[in-house]
């Protein structure tokens, strides 16, 4: 914790950068509709990227860069699915990126955490983006524990209890809405069958770390 608090007293200008990303990050699990947790999630992205590449932490920064063009790609999927391919095509660079940047312990994290939200924000049901987005955070937490990023970890631990309990909220209206879920998932069967198209409407059950 004495490193934390010397991290942050020595970098003011990365301490405001991680004061912004972690309003995006916590505030992401309480919208309803997909677009606006995606949206929050690139303003996560972009913020948390300058505030590792002020630290020196060069894995975190490649991650939230590239995940913040994933997260514009991943909103114009609604009405572009083609466009799919082209998030495909974004994964192999994350992948090279973490090689290219390799830091020990805190890249694997940032890597791991990459890769869940990255599976994530290409859902089009809201429940399993919130579960995956939720499962990369508690890698985030141990690499800003080990980095000593301050705003990060605040971030990481609110966003857990938020995002818990989003998740739990809705995964009870999907079985009320539905007696008879599908065989071995949570999720109804009309609500599962509604198209991405009318995910403005805040319908389709899908958005994580936004990182």
């Amino acid at each position: 914790m004495q490193r934390m608090l010397a991290v942050l007293a020595a970098n003011p200008a990365a301490d405001g950068a991680g004061l912004v990303a972690m309003v995006c990050f916590i505030a992401w699990p309480l919208f309803q509709a997909r677009w606006m947790m995606l949206v929050a999630y690139i303003g996560n992205n972009l913020c948390f990227a300058l505030h590792y590449a002020l630290l020196g932490h060069w894995t975190a920064v490649a991650m939230n860069g590239l995940m913040s063009v994933q997260t514009v790609v991943a909103i114009m999927l609604v009405r572009q699915p083609r466009l799919r391919f082209a998030y495909y095509a974004l994964m192999p660079v994350l992948a090279l990126a973490s090689v290219v940047t390799w830091q020990g312990v805190p890249s694997f994290l940032a890597a791991a955490a990459t890769t869940l939200s990255t599976i994530g924000r290409m859902q089009t049901n809201d429940v399993i983006l919130r579960a995956l987005l939720l499962a990369a955070t508690p890698f985030w937490a141990v690499h800003d524990l080990i980095v000593g990023s301050f705003p990060g970890l605040i971030a990481d631990v609110l966003s857990m209890a938020t995002g818990a309990t989003m998740l739990m909220r809705h995964s009870r209206c999907a079985d009320r809405s539905d007696p008879h879920p599908i065989a071995g998932s949570r999720e109804p069967r009309h609500h599962a069958a509604i198209p991405a198209a009318h995910d403005h409407q805040g319908h389709t059950g899908r958005t994580r770390r936004l990182r």
